[in-house]
């Protein structure tokens, strides 16, 4: 698994994660350096989005990664079934996110 995906299923599990937060939840963790680098990629993907400023600066997936993240189904069984986050309704913030772009 790439640091790109880890960081990905790190952020549906753990929203609004600091960037110490992501970088010591990674197996190989990767410089300060790179790790600015690899969000700030997720960023210009349009699969992490800033929540804050400065040293209270969070991430989060968007509505559009939480749907065409790849899914890691060993982390997803490991969960006994009433732990598992499902998804119980439609996101309707994704289409007003994808009108939104193609306007």
């Amino acid at each position: 698994m790439t640091q790109e995906i880890e960081i990905l299923q790190f952020l549906h599990y753990n929203p609004e994660a600091s960037r110490a937060e992501i970088g010591s939840s990674l197996t190989n963790a990767p410089s300060p350096a790179t790790l600015k680098r690899l969000i700030a990629d997720g960023i210009a993907k349009g699969h992490i989005e800033v929540v804050g400023r400065g040293p209270a600066t969070r991430y989060r997936l968007t509505p559009q990664a939480h749907v065409t993240m790849e899914l890691n189904l060993d982390t997803y069984f490991d969960k006994d079934v009433d732990e598992r986050q499902v998804q119980e309704a439609f996101n309707f913030e994704l289409m007003t996110a994808t009108n939104a772009q193609h306007e």
